[in-house]
């Protein structure tokens, strides 16, 4: 009787430590969200662009979220004091447009956040580089998961 037990003890080892060294189901995303480290932007409705170049800074109230690199990419400010608000967006290069938004300088940008994932859009002024004389405004959307 003893054998069958040691036998039947060692079977289910050896089960258990097969199980747990498979890697786990990964956790399914929320609708609406971007996976952590992701952005998506568009200018001027073409796009979305894709990039896993995030950085995320959160200092009391203000995230400061910067998408792409110095050559291609977006810098935000979002205020928390009283829901969210886009403070401004800076974008170089992206789509070939260059320009910014501003709190208060204009029609205001709109920013949500969706199962971990921010949404900013609105419009900005600037310049593009087929045309970099001419100043003009672009709309952008900015989806971004810290």
């Amino acid at each position: 009787m003893d054998s069958r037990f040691a036998a039947g003890a060692a079977a289910l080892l050896v089960v258990g430590a097969v199980a747990s060294c498979s890697d786990p189901e990964p956790a399914a995303r929320p609708a609406g969200g971007l996976p952590a480290g992701t952005a998506e932007v568009s200018i001027g409705g073409a796009g979305p662009g894709t990039t896993n170049a995030v950085s995320c800074t959160t200092t009391g109230t203000l995230t400061t979220i910067n998408t792409g690199d110095e050559n291609s990419g977006t810098t935000s400010s979002i205020d928390s004091t009283e829901g969210l608000t886009l403070q401004y967006t800076e974008i170089t290069n992206v789509g070939g447009f260059t320009g910014s938004y501003w709190a208060d300088l204009g029609p205001a940008a709109e920013v949500e956040m969706t199962a971990g994932t921010y949404l900013m859009t609105g419009s900005a002024t600037g310049f593009k580089i087929d045309n970099p004389s001419a100043r003009t405004s672009e709309t952008f959307s900015i989806r971004v998961a810290c």
